[in-house]
């Protein structure tokens, strides 16, 4: 055999060492990424996420005082900061609703409440009885329902799917048979969240009153 046979031999032969040796080498590698990667997997549907909602109204025109455009307009489309600003003022903004829930990562949680509110209403009375006034009771009846699940995600943040609806009155009177004025919002849809910091996921207005859901999730300590 000659020289050049020998060498191109010995190539091959050694090239197929290299590739035996980092097969054996890579695999247990990967296996181990593998497991690891389970664990985290694991860990994560074991860790518990509070979820909580707030509705908060503010009133527009401060809202705009803070140089907030009125279409969203970026780079001065309404944040978190400008709300925190307009509820720390009297009479400017307020939180109207507050609910959260607990949960498993990777799981559904729900918050639901119903109340009936009765309200005192005065009757009209003839004037040939002796009685003064009579009063007779109207109940309305309000409510919310907060639906939502949250996956923990390896880099930290937390996707959250949520679903709020919220009915309220608003202006009961007691003084005459007019109907109060009624609210319904809806609010459905999914937000990734660094833990513990709020954000916006939805809001409506109209000409004086901007309406925002803020959420916020974190996770609880074992």
């Amino acid at each position: 055999m000659s020289g050049i046979s020998k060498s191109i031999v010995l190539l091959v032969m050694t090239t197929l060492c290299i590739v035996f040796v980092a097969g054996r080498s890579i695999g247990p590698a990967v296996e181990a990424q593998v497991k690891q990667d389970g664990n985290i997997d694991e860990q994560q549907q074991d860790v518990c996420v509070l979820i909580e909602a707030f509705v908060v109204e503010v009133n527009l025109p401060e809202l705009y005082k803070q140089g907030v455009s009125p279409i969203g307009q970026k780079p001065d489309s309404v944040s978190v900061e400008n709300i925190l600003k307009c509820l720390e003022a009297r009479d400017i903004a307020q939180v109207t609703t507050g609910v959260k829930v607990v949960i498993l990562s990777g799981q559904r949680g729900e918050a639901k409440i119903t109340e009936t509110i009765y309200q005192e209403r005065q009757v009209a009375v003839p004037s040939d009885r002796k009685v003064s006034r009579a009063v007779r009771y109207s109940n309305y009846d309000i409510g919310k329902t907060f639906r939502a699940t949250a996956s923990v995600r390896p880099g930290g943040e937390i996707l959250v799917s949520f679903d709020f609806k919220e009915s309220t009155y608003r202006n009961i009177s007691s003084t005459d048979e007019t109907p109060p004025n009624t609210v319904s919002r809806e609010w459905l849809g999914a937000v990734n969240l660094h833990a513990g910091v709020p954000a916006i996921a939805g809001a409506t207005q109209n000409e004086e009153t901007a309406v925002f859901l803020i959420l916020c999730a974190d996770i609880q300590d074992r």
